[in-house]
């Protein structure tokens, strides 16, 4: 049976939307390493009100915390995208914010593994299996690696949001795959007044490159290694108790900023490719972006950069 959220419901209980944004607002920055923003903050509201108004409609009962059970969320993600046909980004978001209310709920009532089961849904991706960021994504996301810092309120949070800035301008600024960042060490990178540059020692099939940087990227890299613990490691990019961040690390890093700037589908190889299609744009040749990308052949470039779907689409659009 189809539920409609046009229909009568009961009214939303208060108390649980308050705790929610309560909880939002003091113990979700440890889980972000930052201040979540306002925007971040009613995002997730809004996502988890909708949520509460089709709990109380489907189960005609008054939505409270510790009612909600895996099978509920399972039966959101159908009814979400059989029924509402959400797109991919908008369900893939909304799980986002039910993962913070099933934190709320183990911590306050020791009920783990809500979201076991529950899936995000794959993108739909163009003719190759790339994604760049639209121009729109690629502003916010550099104006966000800038903020982060300043919402820090504790000394280890500010140092993470210069870190994670520092690793995600590598990928976004210079290109560098997410193995490629985990495995820089501190004298990889050369920084001087006017420019700079890192040298990837562990490329693709232990291909060795030098790469430029830009003005972006040195600053980012600077702050880093003005704020950086002292470390017995060589790694240029440590943990909290890990020696070397890992791959895996890294990709949380890009899906949380992702969250904060409504691009919940990006990852490291997003901001890579982003980097190339950018330096295609501003006509640099393709030979230049071989080289720079550390790919083996010409042809792998070409193939790289093949528009997609959603490029294809717009180009057709203008022919109207």
């Amino acid at each position: 049976m189809t539920t409609d959220l046009k229909a009568p419901a009961i009214l939303i209980s208060v108390h649980w939307l308050d705790q929610f944004e309560q909880f939002m607002r003091q113990d979700y920055r440890r889980i972000m390493h930052r201040q979540p923003s306002e925007k971040t903050i009613k995002l997730a509201m809004q996502h988890i009100r909708v949520f509460g108004l089709w709990w109380e409609a489907k189960f005609s009962d008054t939505f409270e915390i510790s009612k909600l059970t895996n099978y509920d969320l399972h039966i959101y993600r159908k009814w979400s995208l059989d029924n509402e046909r959400v797109k991919a980004a908008t369900w893939n978001s909304r799980l986002w914010a039910l993962g913070i209310l099933c934190k709320l709920i183990e911590r306050d009532h020791g009920i783990a593994d809500l979201l076991d089961g529950i899936e995000q849904k794959a993108m739909v991706r163009g003719s190759t299996q790339y994604r760049s960021l639209t121009e729109d994504e690629y502003h916010r996301l550099v104006h966000a690696l800038e903020q982060n810092p300043r919402r820090a309120i504790t000394t280890f949070e500010y140092q993470m949001a210069i870190r994670d800035a520092a690793a995600i301008s590598l990928m976004l600024h210079a290109g560098l795959r997410v193995e490629e960042v985990s495995l820089l060490d501190v004298v990889d990178i050369a920084i001087g007044d006017r420019s700079g540059s890192v040298l990837v020692r562990n490329g693709k099939g232990s291909k060795e490159r030098t790469i430029p940087l830009n003005l972006p990227v040195r600053r980012a890299l600077s702050a880093w290694l003005d704020v950086r613990p002292v470390s017995t490691t060589p790694a240029l990019f440590t943990g909290k108790v890990s020696p070397r961040l890992t791959t895996r690390t890294l990709q949380r890093v890009v899906e949380v900023v992702g969250r904060q700037i409504q691009a919940v589908d990006i990852t490291p190889h997003c901001l890579r490719f982003t980097f190339a299609k950018r330096l295609e744009s501003n006509s640099v040749p393709l030979e230049t972006i071989r080289d720079l990308l550390g790919h083996s052949s010409i042809e792998t470039t070409k193939r790289y950069l093949r528009a997609s779907v959603a490029e294809l689409q717009s180009a057709v659009e203008l022919a109207v």
